[in-house]
């Protein structure tokens, strides 16, 4: 039922060029609970960042393709509740994607050094590559100490994807 999902909104979403729901892109899908209590949550971006009469436009083009949908709408039932959102802040970064929108803004990092140790970082998002030639990473300049009489020359950090662990945009006070 799922993959049926992703399909459906891969249609609406290929269909959507000079529309609303341009720029949009699926981030993830969960199908919650069963029968006429299922709720289908959908988490879309955008490079741009999503606004939200684009969660509304692509949220009222899925439901009518799924109650169009008779084979499908026998699979989810006839109650279901469809919310089209896109990710909160604090929510991880799930695909790389997703960088593009958070350059220069503060992301809490965990990654993997030389030694395979985990290691936390703080820091400000400088530059993403999503190149597959020479390997997807990210420039990170860490965030200044906050104690007092230390101040160290910072450096930016580059890490490549695979060494992230996870990335998770954070407010800035």
């Amino acid at each position: 039922m799922q993959e049926r999902i992703k399909n459906c909104v891969s249609q609406v979403l290929a269909e959507s060029v000079g529309t609303r729901g341009e720029g949009a892109y699926l981030i993830d899908i969960k199908v919650k609970g069963k029968g006429s209590g299922r709720k289908i949550e959908i988490l879309m971006d955008a490079d741009i960042g999503i606004r939200i009469h684009q969660c509304a436009w692509v949220s009222r083009r899925i439901r009518e393709r799924i109650e169009s949908d008779d084979e499908l709408l026998e699979l989810i039932g006839e109650n279901f509740d469809l919310m089209v959102s896109s990710p909160g802040l604090g929510e991880p970064i799930i695909l790389p994607r997703q960088y593009i929108r958070h350059v220069g803004k503060l992301l809490q990092v965990t990654y993997t050094d030389l030694n395979g140790e985990p290691v936390e970082l703080t820091g400000h998002l400088q530059d993403v590559s999503l190149s597959e030639e020479s390997g997807a990473y990210i420039v990170i300049m860490p965030q200044e100490s906050k104690k007092r009489g230390q101040r160290q020359k910072m450096e930016c950090i580059t890490l490549y994807l695979n060494q992230v662990i996870r990335a998770v945009p954070e407010a800035e006070l």
